[in-house]
C-alpha cells in the first residue's frame, strides 16, 4: 500500500502562481462590489433551471391541474408525476 501524502504537500510556494482574486491577466476579475465582471460572450454562464418543485400545501399540475406537493419540469411547466413524460 501506497504511504499518505500530507495535503500540505500539494501547496505551492511558487511566487509566480496567480491569486485566487487575479485572472490570467492579473487583473481582479470583480467589479468594486464584489459581484464579476462581464467577460464577453464566450464566457457567459447560464443560469441553473430547476427540475423539481415541491410545495407543502400542494400546487396545481400545469397539464391536469391536481393539486400535488411535489411537480417535475416539462416543456417549461411544473408537472405532477402522472403527467411527467419520464
Amino acid at each position: 500500500m501506497a504511504e499518505d501524502v500530507s495535503l500540505d504537500e500539494f501547496l505551492h510556494d511558487d511566487e509566480s502562481a496567480e491569486s485566487p482574486a487575479e485572472d490570467a491577466t492579473g487583473s481582479d476579475p470583480t467589479s468594486d462590489d464584489g459581484t464579476a465582471t462581464d467577460r464577453g460572450e464566450s464566457d457567459a454562464i447560464e443560469p441553473a433551471t430547476t427540475t423539481y418543485a415541491w410545495s407543502d400545501d400542494g400546487a396545481a399540475c400545469a397539464a391536469c391541474g391536481t393539486v400535488v406537493e411535489r411537480r417535475w419540469q416539462q416543456d417549461g411547466s411544473l408537472v405532477c408525476p402522472a403527467c411527467k413524460e419520464w
